[in-house]
């Protein structure tokens, strides 16, 4: 009979979701900083990686591939619907303009402009 190891703390409190093509990980020491019924996750929870690369293809300024795009929007669209947001922002609006983003500029407009509603997700 093998010996039980017990569970760290921080195993325990871990959970897992899958969004779409993205799998994420909370990780218990960087919890969201606001009270939401389902907090948005971080793109460094992502498990699979396709995630982190396509951010550091969006920070360097680079073309992204059809792939990278659509992880991205995603990411956005789940961070949007659970984020906190100013009382002027319209959240509908704004990820009804996820799916109409086509360029790496309109994408990094797109950032600055839920910036303002105190949205940062990269």
């Amino acid at each position: 009979m093998l010996p039980t190891i017990p569970a760290s703390e921080s195993d325990l409190t871990k959970e897992v979701e899958t969004i779409g093509t993205l799998v994420f990980e909370t990780n218990p020491a960087y919890p969201y900083p606001f009270p939401v019924p389902k907090a948005p996750h971080f793109w460094m929870a992502e498990q699979t990686g396709s995630l982190a690369n396509a951010v550091e293809v969006y920070l360097r300024g680079e073309h992204l591939s059809p792939t990278e795009f659509a992880a991205l929007r995603l990411y956005l669209q789940q961070y949007l619907e659970r984020a906190v947001m100013t009382g002027e922002a319209d959240r509908k609006r704004l990820i009804g303009s996820l799916p109409k983003l086509q360029t790496i500029r309109e994408l990094e407009r797109f950032v600055d402009l839920i910036a303002e509603s105190g949205i940062e997700p990269f």
